[in-house]
């Protein structure tokens, strides 16, 4: 299992909610994020998503004797969101904001342990036992848009055998 799976299989499961204003996910840090890409005619409010492997750990477990057993991987995962509204009044610059991180959280709690996959041999257990986040204050930029960011971090454990 490598890392690239887990940020592969995080942002798969998150762009599998369709989530309106959430237009594109990277699994690693763009040199620029363009607003425009995959945005519709009209949509006020956009947002790009990163999968980033913030730390991780690793604890053996031995189970199955002194040649055998099973080593528990944790990646705490920060899923970062940019988001850039174009919204006259920044109450809907903000509301647009909460819409997406509620449905970002909701897609998250939705995935079972296992964000949708069928077996643990990517995930063991992902969103638990919890989900935190974290928000900056909007700003305006000098072309009138309202930008916030978030982070949203969450542990993914992997269960490999050694």
């Amino acid at each position: 299992m490598a890392r690239q799976d887990v940020r592969n299989a995080v942002a798969t499961w998150l762009q599998q909610a369709q989530i309106t204003t959430l237009n594109q996910i990277f699994t690693s840090f763009p040199k620029r994020i363009n607003f425009q890409v995959n945005s519709f005619p009209g949509q006020l409010s956009r947002a790009a998503g990163v999968v980033f492997i913030q730390s991780e750990s690793e604890e053996r477990l031995a189970i199955g004797g002194a040649y055998d057993g099973w080593k528990r991987v944790d990646y705490i995962v920060n899923f970062q969101i940019y988001h850039q509204s174009m919204q006259p009044k920044p109450e809907d610059a903000m509301t647009d904001f909460d819409i997406l991180i509620d449905a970002v959280k909701g897609q998250l709690r939705a995935g079972g342990h296992r964000l949708g996959l069928p077996d643990g041999s990517v995930i063991w257990q992902a969103a638990d036992p919890g989900i935190s986040a974290t928000y900056s204050e909007p700003v305006t930029n000098d072309g009138g848009a309202t930008e916030t960011w978030a982070s949203i971090t969450f542990t993914v454990t992997q269960m490999i055998r050694a």
